[in-house]
């Protein structure tokens, strides 16, 4: 479907010009590389090369007593299982898949840190599970997730509300960078509000090419909020209080009636034009657009996972990228 989108609105593009001579980029690729920020350093990590979770040995419960981690899931074979670690001073966690098959409540959980948590190329197919893609808390470090792909979050108004991204409490997390990321759920999206109270949300949020919306392959019995960032009008739900940049972020409809802007919050200011601004109130700069981009997901199923190469998606490892 979205090859399709994609290559129609190239055709249209070009008969617009009167092109005589026709040459259509490939879609489902980025449109190009674009500068990333880089993986944080790590020194002598423990390392889990080609395992997944539910392998002896694997990451499913890693401890690390302040030490960085080093996760390479296989190019081979999907994962089932969560990848936990605690206690680290920086993780990276990058390639791979996951096809959910647990109990748990998250697919990645990362907890007690204050350092940088990275994870990058995976594709997480959360499978209809009830269940959070990636999830923090008791991290007040910064969590960045760049050229990654989640789909089929799932979740239940009497237990776990699955979020595609959850920055628990007992942070708040100093920054989280979304880069490169497609995220599709039958519940939750990302889900950040500060609040002070319970140290839930982050500092500072940043969304740079990103593209969101319903997972249709599962029960969508009440869709919920595909970018909850906050509103400072609210008395517990706040937008983060370094504020919040938004660049190249889209919104896809659940239907005629819940549209994109009913899926953001804070409020949106539509423009007319199919994106939407924010009150100045709530430190969001940028906009959010409805629908997919023009050459469709920002991480195509086809460039992460096992097929995952950095080189893809980013032009170079800028640590100012976003600064």
């Amino acid at each position: 479907m979205h090859f399709e989108i994609c290559l129609k609105n190239k055709l249209q593009m070009l008969s617009k010009l009167g092109a005589s001579l026709i040459l259509i980029a490939a879609c489902g690729l980025p449109a190009s590389a674009a500068p990333c920020l880089a993986p944080p350093t790590l020194v002598n990590p423990i390392q889990f090369i080609d395992k997944c979770p539910e392998d002896a040995g694997g990451p499913s419960a890693v401890v690390a007593k302040g030490r960085d981690v080093y996760v390479q899931l296989p190019a081979t074979r999907a994962c089932s299982k969560r990848v936990s670690v605690t206690k680290a001073r920086n993780v990276r966690i990058t390639g791979g898949k996951f096809v959910f098959a647990d109990t748990q409540t998250s697919v990645i959980s990362l907890g007690y840190s204050s350092g940088t948590a990275f994870v990058d190329g995976v594709h997480i197919d959360v499978n209809g599970r009830h269940a959070d893609a990636i999830r923090t808390y008791r991290h007040t470090g910064k969590l960045i997730v760049q050229n990654v792909r989640i789909e089929g979050v799932s979740g239940i108004k009497s237990g776990t509300h699955g979020d595609i991204v959850h920055a628990q409490g007992g942070g708040p997390l100093s920054e989280l960078i979304l880069q490169n990321v497609s995220g599709y759920t039958a519940y939750q999206g990302l889900f950040v509000p500060y609040i002070v109270s319970s140290g839930h949300g982050t500092h500072k949020l940043s969304l740079d090419r990103v593209n969101v919306g319903y997972d249709t392959k599962f029960a969508i019995s009440k869709p919920l909020i595909l970018l909850f960032i906050g509103d400072n009008n609210h008395p517990t739900n706040k937008a983060p209080d370094l504020g919040t940049t938004l660049n190249e972020v889209f919104a896809k409809d659940f239907s005629a009636v819940f549209t994109f802007n009913r899926s953001v919050y804070a409020k949106p200011v539509k423009d007319g034009v199919g994106c939407a601004t924010f009150d100045p109130v709530h430190k969001i700069t940028g906009k959010v657009c409805g629908g997919l981009p023009a050459g469709g997901d920002f991480a195509p199923a086809s460039l992460v996972g096992p097929n995952y190469n950095r080189d893809n998606f980013c032009s170079s490892p800028s640590a100012t990228a976003l600064r």
